[in-house]
């Protein structure tokens, strides 16, 4: 069991490093102020993006609906003889 836990150990933290990240094996737990989520720029541009979403999605909307409302109207042009 000890030379495969041993193993496993040097497959992670070389795989890891390998790929250009840092050997976490050997350093302490990350603080909460450096990480990605507690960075107020980073929830700025996470929550100005939610607002683009938004927006899209209520342009969207306008849009079936007058599509619809058209159709409509045209609709009932041709079928009462308006046209």
């Amino acid at each position: 069991m000890g030379v495969e836990r041993r193993n496993m150990d040097q497959y992670q933290s070389s795989s890891a490093v390998g790929y250009g990240m840092p050997d976490r094996s050997k350093s302490k737990a990350i603080s909460r102020s450096t990480s990605w989520f507690a960075d107020p720029e980073a929830q700025r541009r996470k929550r100005v993006a939610k607002y683009k979403i938004i927006t899209m999605e209520g342009k969207a909307k306008q849009t079936v609906r007058s599509s619809f409302r058209w159709l409509k109207a045209k609709y009932i042009a041709v079928r009462y003889g308006v046209w």
